[in-house]
């Protein structure tokens, strides 16, 4: 049993395995060596609805690229990325808390505007921070007017151009905003990566859905089910809805169950039976797993042959 539930526990860090992003991956690691070889800052932005793969994507970035460069045996060359999880309650001094916090600055981050971000340049120098990843973003942007909106963007500019650094913005659409507050910042934009949660709208969408199922569970030996079988595949995509948050998850606790009910593999009923645990909008909806397959069919608006 025990083993069954450490597959649980490495679901997350391979979800990204078996995301179709190794390329969006591989841009975001050329643009950094690209930025940062010549010496000129830069910065990207990811967007895409909540659950399709950001968070995931970007903590893969900061991985590889912590894995190539910080561990270099000149000191002179090793530098860093920082994951740094943008705040939900914006004050004007919030993000430069939130950076210096990311930083791993210890204490608590008070002080004036000027002194905070003095604190954040002698970090970048010390740490030899040199990509700042800012995840969730959009809530900068929403959360503060125009006029601290450009304040922010007027800073974050010259964080690239006065330290050379390459900045990550990962979030819903409306991070783009940042960059129409501020031309000259758009202007350094050097990569935009849209992402898309899962889909089964056309044939190709599910086949890719499908394939994503089966090498998930080629990675982890979960279960020995027939993820090519729409009877199966298509239940579990209207449990998620294209959400591979919601997707890990499921998996997450149809693994549990089956270890309570001492079996080392998951059945489709253990994804019938936990169907309605995954989300509180779910307990009143019929549970798709009893449902006959021309129902789910119609129900996402799936026209062709399966």
């Amino acid at each position: 049993m025990s083993c069954l539930k450490s597959k649980a526990e490495l679901l997350y860090s391979k979800t990204f395995d078996c995301v179709n992003n190794r390329q969006e991956l591989a841009d975001l690691l050329e643009e950094s060596e690209q930025t940062l070889s010549l010496g000129v800052g830069s910065c990207s932005v990811i967007v895409g609805d909540s659950g399709c793969g950001k968070t995931t994507l970007v903590k893969a970035f900061i991985k590889r690229f912590n894995e190539k460069y910080s561990t270099d045996v000149s000191e002179s060359k090793s530098i860093k990325a920082c994951y740094i999880r943008s705040p939900s309650n914006m004050s004007p001094l919030d993000l430069y808390r939130a950076i210096l916090k990311g930083m791993n600055e210890p204490g608590a981050a008070q002080g004036s505007e000027v002194e905070l971000r003095r604190r954040i340049a002698q970090q970048v120098k010390n740490k030899r921070y040199r990509v700042l990843v800012f995840d969730e973003f959009q809530q900068v942007v929403e959360k503060v007017g125009v006029k601290s909106a450009r304040q922010i963007a007027d800073y974050l500019k010259e964080l690239v151009d006065e330290l050379g650094l390459f900045l990550v913005f990962a979030g819903t659409s409306k991070v783009m905003n940042i960059l129409e507050i501020n031309e000259q910042f758009a202007s350094r934009c050097s990569l935009i990566i849209e992402k898309k949660l899962l889909s089964v709208s056309t044939r190709k969408n599910y086949v890719h859905f499908v394939k994503y199922l089966i090498t998930l569970n080629e990675h982890l030996k979960f279960s020995q089910i027939d993820f090519t079988n729409p009877e199966i595949s298509l239940p579990i995509f209207v449990a998620i809805r294209g959400d591979l948050r919601q997707l890990s998850m499921l998996i997450r606790k149809a693994i549990f169950y089956a270890c309570d009910k001492n079996r080392d593999e998951v059945l489709v009923k253990d994804f019938a039976a936990v169907f309605s645990s995954i989300s509180a909008s779910k307990k009143n909806q019929a549970n798709p797993f009893s449902k006959k397959l021309s129902l789910l069919k119609a129900e996402l608006g799936v026209n062709y042959e399966l």
